[in-house]
């Protein structure tokens, strides 16, 4: 797919240019972004602008009903915020030539969701926020951390992208070097990251917030191509850096929706898809670009052309657009599609019979600082029902809590429901795996909700028990409480003293003096 790779001289690709968008070229010209809105017809003037939404299921957890807003703590402007101004986009924008991009993965398992959440999207943004390439293990960030969070131990269990960026809201993501694998084997199934450096390292590099968007409206790509090449945020004398989109396509009979780019036209021998597939089930792929030059002739009438009702439908919509494409990385390896990429005509996103395919999802990631974490080793039998309760109180002789706090990953992921998409009926550790597992938890924002109090010594209180009516039962080995700068430096460590650790349908309950924080 890189341009560089195509024999075009300098004059042949200008003469392309400036052929006219009957003739099947269209180009970077006034009239190539002209082509692209689409001729003035009634249905265009009354269609619909970009916009947050939410469509079910796959756009939000349920289970935070229909108040909870997505970007709300994103210190970036929500989609509709922005001006989109077309006559600046260029024709053509591949992020994934960016060094931020990671490399093109080849998922073995289930975990196509979060390739594009994590490994890709997260990872992306992550080295763009902090400055790095994503060159090394050391600044990419796995795709099996969150989906081990949500795929009930279940290899052939899928998952949402917002799976991924609820966990970088609530627990964060580690890198690939600490965490130790983008993605694990078989064996490797709902196992979970066992150690406490994983975990605090994962409390650094979170989602601040995320959103989806309809694109079956002109206006619509035309927001997605703004938020692409600069997030529709033009800043005068930098460079424009854009992001990237999460896109979910129906991926049955794709040699029925994929056609090669025939000879003689602009990228001859590339691959695009006409149409998302005509059944199957949902995919996770990476929207990294746009080009608007690319097209097919879909109706077969030797032109290719957007301002045609090729459709039949009485009107011209962006359904009836043969030229502009996305650039779509997937997860299938650097070979497949040639290099792992593939074009996707606009018009793909007006499909009436495949939902997830009309909406694409972004994000804006955060760094954060804890300052206080608890250490925790501990084993149970049954994770999915396991229920673990931190509480905090101002005053170091308090007998109960001010504020609670019931970690989403130890209390069986209530976000995401059940019976799927949830932690698995499985040892804490893992599948077949009775062995303690060592995690963290980020107390910092419990602590925060004390405000000056906290500056004084308080109380922790904790409880580990089962679910009602559940037979699990489990040990805690050891916990401490550890406090750090704020730059993030280890400062000390406070033991939690543990006699009998034992608990299940009899609760274990703990309160210790919350040491000041510094």
């Amino acid at each position: 797919m890189p341009l560089a790779a195509r024999p075009w001289t300098l004059a042949v690709l200008l003469g392309l240019l400036a052929l006219s968008p009957a003739s099947g070229h269209a180009g970077a010209t006034p009239e190539g972004v002209k082509a692209l809105e689409g001729s003035p017809t009634q249905s265009d003037q009354v269609e619909k602008p970009a916009h947050a939404a939410y469509p079910r299921p796959f756009s939000r957890p349920g289970s935070m009903g229909k108040d909870y807003d997505t970007w709300r703590e994103a210190k970036g402007p929500d989609i509709g915020e922005t001006a989109v101004d077309i006559r600046r986009l260029p024709s053509r924008v591949d992020n994934s030539t960016r060094p931020q991009f990671p490399p093109i993965y080849k998922q073995k398992g289930g975990a196509c969701g979060q390739f594009t959440s994590i490994a890709s999207i997260f990872t992306y943004e992550m080295n763009l926020l902090n400055g790095t390439e994503a060159s090394t293990e050391a600044t990419q960030f796995p795709a099996d951390f969150s989906w081990n969070m949500c795929n009930a131990a279940n290899s052939a269990q899928g998952s949402e992208a917002y799976h991924g960026w609820e966990t970088a809201k609530h627990i964060g993501i580690p890198t690939v070097k600490t965490y130790g694998r983008v993605e694990g084997d078989k064996d490797k199934i709902g196992s979970w990251a066992n150690g406490y450096a994983i975990w605090r390292e994962a409390m650094e590099y979170r989602v601040a917030g995320y959103r989806y968007t309809p694109t079956a409206t002109v206006s619509q790509i035309n927001e997605a191509r703004g938020w692409l090449f600069d997030r529709n945020q033009p800043k005068a004398g930098k460079e424009s850096i854009g992001g990237l989109l999460a896109l979910d396509g129906r991926m049955g009979e794709l040699k029925k929706v994929t056609r090669t780019i025939p000879e003689g036209d602009y990228l001859a021998g590339e691959d695009v898809w006409i149409h998302w597939g005509p059944s199957g089930f949902g995919h996770g792929i990476t929207c990294v670009g746009y080009d608007d030059q690319v097209g097919f002739d879909v109706n077969g009438d030797g032109k290719i052309t957007n301002d045609i009702d090729i459709n039949g439908d009485g009107k011209v919509t962006l359904a009836d657009h043969e030229r502009g494409a996305f650039i779509v990385v997937n997860s299938w390896g650097k070979t497949w599609s040639k290099d792992g990429k593939i074009y996707l005509l606009y018009s793909a996103m007006v499909d009436p019979t495949w939902e997830r395919g009309n909406y694409l999802g972004r994000i804006e990631v955060s760094r954060h600082i804890p300052r206080c974490t608890l250490k925790l080793k501990l084993a149970c039998n049954k994770r999915s029902d396991l229920r673990v309760t931190i509480g905090i109180a101002s005053n170091k002789d308090a007998t109960k809590p001010d504020y609670e706090l019931a970690p989403q990953f130890l209390n069986g992921w209530p976000l995401f429901g059940k019976p799927k998409n949830n932690v698995g009926e499985v040892p804490l550790a893992g599948p077949g795996d009775e062995s303690p597992l060592e995690v963290g938890v980020d107390l910092t924002p419990l602590l925060s909700k004390l405000g000056s109090k906290s500056a004084g010594e308080g109380r922790l209180f904790l409880s580990f028990s089962s679910a009602e009516k559940s037979d699990a039962t489990g040990m805690l080995h050891a916990c401490a409480i550890r406090h750090y700068d704020d730059k993030g430096a280890f400062v000390r460590e406070s033991l939690v003293n543990v006699q009998d650790g034992t608990f299940g349908k009899n609760t274990l309950t703990l309160t210790t003096v919350l040491p000041r924080q510094r």
